[in-house]
């Protein structure tokens, strides 16, 4: 049995998944792109990254960012290069898309904190 927190959606579900043979039992999400997110997990070939980009205020100096979408395993650490080489210089809101089809992916890197929503 494997624990983890989804970071797919907001809801940040605790999914415990269990492994028999070939069979693979996803509990705790509240939608299915959280079943989806635990298989790939489990299986290893790809994932949703969760990073840190930095800003230039000096109440944030950082805020969390995430994939919206898999990322293939390959490829993890050559899209976190590309996203310390960001500097966020305005105020952003959750959500927002940092990074569009970074590496010529199918998902954008977006801002997963309200932290920086407030700020000028």
């Amino acid at each position: 049995m494997v624990q983890m927190t989804c970071p797919v959606c907001k809801n940040r579900c605790l999914l415990t998944v269990e492994q028999n043979g070939s069979d693979i039992l996803v509990q705790g999400n509240k939608c299915a792109r959280g079943e989806l997110h635990a298989r790939e997990e489990l299986e290893g070939k790809s994932k949703i990254v969760t990073y840190h980009a930095s800003t230039c205020f000096e109440q944030v100096p950082s805020v969390e960012v995430k994939t919206t979408s898999i990322v293939p395993t390959e490829l993890v650490f050559r899209l976190i290069r590309l996203i310390k080489k960001e500097k966020i210089t305005r105020p952003m809101a959750r959500g927002e898309v940092l990074l569009h089809h970074p590496l010529g992916l199918e998902t954008d890197v977006v801002i997963d904190s309200d932290a920086l929503e407030h700020l000028s």
